[in-house]
């Protein structure tokens, strides 16, 4: 097997993602308008609400936002973020973790630029690299535990 394809089947098989065949709860975050500016995903993942918040702030903290608040008390499990596009645009980013009747937890992630139509793949690009820095802070969660 090729080096690259043994790689992402290792990386494949440590994601702490649930299989989703489990229902995820409703997705409190808006939907997207009717244009390629905005990405709107949900993931299930395996760890308890709070350790995916805790790994979803984490994340969006080391994407270099200008701006990262919580809008609602801890409990709610939600963050906001700014990101500067270009010097000219900003992007806002929302996230709600909630849990899931099985166990578990789900992410919720909504990435869309504030002025144009098309952001030539920014906003999905951006959520990639969410998700994958949410899987990198649960890892490193669950290996100091």
């Amino acid at each position: 097997m090729p080096p690259f394809r043994l790689g992402a089947v290792l990386l494949a098989l440590t994601l702490p993602i649930v299989a989703e065949a489990q229902s995820l709860p409703d997705n409190p975050l808006s939907d997207c308008p009717d244009t390629p500016n905005c990405e709107r995903v949900a993931r299930g993942y395996e760890a308890s609400p709070d350790t995916l918040y805790a790994a979803a702030e984490r994340a969006l903290e080391s994407l270099g936002p200008v701006t990262l608040r919580r809008p609602d008390s801890s409990a709610a499990r939600r963050l906001e973020a700014v990101y500067r596009v270009a010097l000219l645009f900003k992007d806002d980013v929302a996230v709600a973790v909630r849990a899931r009747d099985g166990g578990g937890s789900a992410l919720y992630v909504r990435s869309a630029s504030r002025v144009g139509h098309s952001d030539l793949g920014v906003n999905r690009r951006r959520v990639d690299r969410f998700l994958e820095a949410v899987g990198a802070a649960l890892r490193d969660a669950s290996s100091t535990s």
